[in-house]
């Protein structure tokens, strides 16, 4: 049977490497694509876990209510203990305490609003680990009075390392303050928002500019499984209403990010345009198989008049799409996962587009795929799936054929 379909197959190369072509482009694409969507996902949705939100995030109660406006005021004094307390979850696994707040920077009468955060580099490490990002400079020390800023924001500033600037805001009474700190280094987190907006301080000196000593505006915890992060949660909420009633809340990444029902609904339709292109692409082998069997009336005829059965006709039928199907989704599954892995690694550089947009959401420079072989897998097997399914119809045309009338069909 399989010689026999090899032999159809071979009879007619031309159709046959069109009808190859169209699924290997349409397993391709869709594996590229895949690929290529939920690389923006998941680095979005991963910058957002380390940067913004963490698994869990501890605030003060009032600090939730103004979050936006990001109120020092609203703070966590002692906050080493508190996080050590809530690390003894067994879930928990990493923690580190965060300061942000909104500044003027000036430099040189040049001056410019900006996002602050204070951090302590070492427990940053498994969050954002900034020593990456530094690709100018040095990465800042704990107790130093120094900055790592975007490379953007220095250059809008007129920035370079070395240079001393001035930072300008309202501690946590309100009252005006202000600061003279080194820039030890420049970051590129590849984020145009980041870039622009952004720098980093020891959190030593952030709690001695705002009059915090001591004390964080937030905490982030990281968990085992994130997707144990709301049971987490509400285990590490019961512990700290038992100490201060209301005072604290400990929220998981879902119920902080609003767009988490988006990027949910984005993937199930992206999944639902993934089987529509190879739906589409298996009418092509459709039309073939249909072509197939009515230019091979009269060799089917004859078939059948030897005595081959209506279910061997249909196997046969089937037997040829399937091969078509295997070979044309391998090598369209090869292409789709170079494709996928080089722009996992490379990415799309989209940073001229974005140098004079100012946008309020984190957008990437680069775009990159992620590259997993189960997309590759995926899109392998939806091929030959759907390349068998569509010849289906035709076999089943063949097989209703009467000898007689095949054989004396022009």
């Amino acid at each position: 049977m399989i010689k026999l379909a090899l032999r159809n197959i071979f009879r007619n190369g031309r159709r046959t490497v069109l009808t190859g072509m169209s699924i290997c482009f349409a397993v391709m694409i869709v594996i590229y694509l895949w690929s290529l969507v939920m690389g923006i996902l998941e680095g979005s949705f991963n910058y957002s876990i380390l940067s913004d939100y963490g698994h869990i995030k501890i605030t003060d109660a009032g600090y939730v209510k103004r979050e936006k406006m990001m109120p020092v005021s609203c703070n966590i004094p002692s906050w080493a203990d508190i996080a050590a307390a809530a690390s003894k979850d067994p879930e928990a696994v990493l923690y580190s305490g965060r300061i942000k707040f909104g500044v003027l920077l000036e430099n040189k009468g040049s001056t410019k609003p900006a996002l602050g955060i204070g951090v302590d580099p070492e427990r940053e490490k498994p969050f954002l680990d900034l020593s990456e990002k530094v690709f100018n400079g040095k990465l800042i020390s704990p107790d130093a009075p120094e900055i790592n800023i975007g490379h953007a924001l220095a250059q809008e500033l007129g920035l370079k390392v070395g240079d001393e600037i001035t930072l300008v805001t309202q501690t946590q009474y309100n009252s005006i303050t202000a600061m003279n700190l080194k820039v030890a280094g420049l970051i590129s987190f590849g984020i145009a928002t980041v870039d622009k907006k952004v720098f980093y301080l020891p959190l030593v000196k952030a709690q001695e500019l705002l009059d915090m000593p001591g004390a964080v505006t937030e905490i982030l915890l990281m968990t085992k499984d994130k997707e144990t992060a709301r049971a987490t949660a509400a285990r590490i909420q019961a512990g700290l209403d038992k100490k201060d009633p209301g005072a604290l809340k400990a929220r998981a990444w879902q119920d902080q990010m609003k767009f988490y029902p988006w990027l949910k609904l984005t993937r199930r339709i992206y999944a639902f345009i993934y089987a529509i292109v190879l739906i589409l692409a298996s009418f092509t082998i459709l039309n073939t198989m249909f072509m197939a069997a009515l230019e091979r009336t009269k060799e089917i005829g004859m078939m059948k008049a030897l005595g081959m059965k209506n279910k061997e006709i249909v196997l046969l039928v089937i037997c040829e799409a399937a091969i078509i199907g295997v070979i044309a989704s391998f090598i369209g599954a090869i292409l789709g996962a170079l494709i996928s892995y080089y722009l996992s690694v490379y990415g799309i550089d989209f940073s001229a587009a974005f140098e004079k947009v100012d946008m309020n959401v984190a957008v990437p420079y680069v775009y990159k795929a992620l590259f997993r072989w189960s997309y590759v897998v995926t899109g392998f097997l939806f091929g030959v799936f759907f390349s068998t399914l569509a010849a289906l119809p035709p076999a089943l045309r063949a097989a209703k054929m009467e000898p007689t009338e095949a054989l004396h069909e022009s």
